[in-house]
């Protein structure tokens, strides 16, 4: 018994080691002579547990006198550089990606790379927020994947303006009522967000970064007996990604389109014997009981987002591009086209079709390249497609995002 409880131990303080983010040579009392020491007895293991803690606070003091330090130094750039007039914004998204990478090619664990990313947007967003909080339109309300993805991109100490559609977070940004809007472009289950790709044509806003969110899809309600629902609620898009899922488990059941998974949540709160689809956040928020965990019918589902403004981005390490055109229905055009792409080696990583407005059967076609409109093979080809093409939009340049 005495072994066993010496084991259970051993395993808690490894543990406890990882969580806290420290290796065994980091601290004064290595694992291997705390697990000798437990068999002295209980007080000596007080003791050492005591130890450890007075050490995780001293670190947190000192990390707490670092972010002080660093926030004094961020608010002198931003000072210099408005006395220079250099920038409009403080937010340099090329910038905060350069660090991030850096960041996580030094990272030995034990916290993984997603946990750097978040610690350091927080902290991103916490500087921001010393010379002005940033005002970030997404499509609401609160506890959508957009919002999520919001956060997830700029962290918490921002305002956040939630919009009815995605046609207003395009318009709240070019009014200047927000600095930046973060809309939904496609889903690795149900692909292109189209209504997006379509506010592209008339917009005078660029494509700053994107953001990748992974989706996990909760079935929620009132009630844990899934035999009593007899509605559910949800957006369009989380319906078609648990088709299966509710065929499956829910044949027959009614099926409500809702503006968000938001609304949907609202909707089972407020109605009995219906569930709503929506993401464990949104349980949180109204207060509903989780069904089913991740009922979406691919477990790797991510939806990834784009940050628009009314600035270009600056050159990162690693580029994407995005841009919009339209050519001339003759035989071969399209393919002429993409062999421009080919001969000059540049990676196409997207390329989807959008019928024009008004116009049948003509179409644009949205492209998606790895590179920087600044490259002199890149210039090249715009020059090239200038003449080609019947329309030509560069939607933009910016950092490409790595793994998350």
């Amino acid at each position: 018994m005495k072994n066993t409880i010496n084991r259970q131990v051993s395993a808690f303080f490894k543990f406890t080691a990882c969580i806290v983010g420290l290796n065994y040579g980091m601290i004064n009392y290595p694992i291997q002579e705390i697990e000798g020491n437990l068999s002295k007895g209980g007080i000596c293991f007080l003791s050492q547990l005591d130890d450890l803690r007075q050490q995780i606070d001293k670190i947190d003091d000192q990390l707490a006198k670092l972010i002080s330090r660093r926030g004094r130094l961020a608010q002198g750039i931003g000072e210099e550089k408005s006395r220079q007039g250099k920038m409009k914004h403080f937010h340099v998204p090329q910038r905060e990606r350069a660090i991030l990478d850096r960041l996580k090619e030094q990272n030995k664990g034990p916290f993984p790379n997603s946990s750097i990313d978040s610690i350091f947007r927080e902290l991103f967003s916490a500087t921001l927020a010393l010379e002005k909080p940033l005002k970030i339109a997404f499509l609401g309300p609160e506890t959508t994947f957009s919002h999520q993805a919001a956060v997830r991109h700029f962290g918490h100490s921002c305002t956040f303006n939630p919009c009815g559609n995605i046609e207003t977070v395009f318009s709240e940004v070019e009014m200047g009522n927000s600095d930046y809007g973060v809309v939904p472009v496609e889903n690795s289950i149900e692909g292109v967000i189209n209504l997006t790709l379509d506010c592209f044509v008339d917009s005078p806003l660029y494509i700053c970064s994107e953001t990748r969110l992974p989706i996990g899809l909760f079935l929620l309600s009132t009630t844990t007996d899934k035999k009593k629902i007899e509605k559910i609620y949800s957006h369009p898009q989380p319906f078609a990604q648990c088709r299966n899922w509710l065929s499956s488990n829910l044949p027959g059941v009614e099926q409500v389109p809702a503006s968000s998974t938001a609304q949907a949540a609202e909707l089972t709160k407020q109605n009995k014997n219906t569930a709503a689809i929506a993401g464990q956040m949104a349980a949180e928020v109204y207060g509903l009981k989780v069904i089913d965990k991740n009922i979406q019918d691919r477990a790797e589902n991510h939806t990834r987002f784009l940050v628009v403004s009314k600035d270009k981005a600056k050159r990162a390490k690693k580029n994407k591009t995005s841009l919009m055109f339209s050519i001339t229905d003759e035989s071969g055009s399209l393919l002429k086209t993409l062999q421009l792409f080919a001969k000059n080696k540049i990676n196409l990583s997207k390329i989807q079709s959008r019928p024009l407005r008004n116009r049948p059967w003509e179409y644009l076609f949205y492209v998606d390249f790895i590179g920087h409109v600044d490259d002199k093979t890149v210039q090249h080809v715009l020059k090239v497609l200038g003449k080609q093409t019947l329309f030509l939009r560069v939607l933009g340049s910016y950092p490409e995002q790595g793994e998350p």
